[in-house]
């Protein structure tokens, strides 16, 4: 009798232990946008650009996600338009409202750079995506949040 106890206890043990031991979990936080919606931008003009540029400045709770992985949901928005499809953007608002057709402020929209491949989705459809989030004060070119290795949740 205790040698099948035994033995069943070992193929227990051998079925749980990860294939490699190394290898940690990665966690992922859950975040909504007004995690993020304390932004401030100060404009300043650059001669090599010719135009006004944003400087951004991040509220401590938004700076206190840097560099983390989260989970945030929202809008797809295609930008395949512009000419680029390798960039995507996440909106906190649907299209008719979003940062780039409306009022909205830019701390409503996250640049996605995915670490492969996503699937085309429709305007509006409501997704949500993990990644780690950048909060980006360098590159004026770019959106100042950042969600990068992205893919569905």
């Amino acid at each position: 009798m205790y040698k099948y106890l035994f033995l069943l206890l070992l193929s227990l043990f051998y079925s749980c232990t990860p294939d490699n031991p190394n290898e940690k979990a990665v966690l992922f936080e859950r975040i909504s946008w007004k995690n993020l919606d304390s932004l401030k931008i100060d404009y300043y003009y650059d001669a090599d650009y010719g135009d006004y540029l944003g400087k951004p400045t991040f509220s401590d709770e938004s700076m206190a996600w840097n560099g983390k992985n989260v989970i945030i949901e929202g809008y797809w928005i295609p930008v395949s338009e512009i000419g680029d499809s390798t960039v995507s953007v996440l909106s906190a608002l649907p299209y008719a409202q979003c940062f780039f057709c409306s009022g909205a402020g830019i701390e409503t929209v996250m640049q996605i750079k995915a670490e492969g491949s996503i699937k085309r989705m429709e305007t509006d459809e409501k997704v949500s995506l993990k990644g780690k989030l950048f909060l980006n004060s360098d590159n004026p070119m770019e959106l100042y949040y950042q969600l990068v290795n992205a893919s569905l949740n």
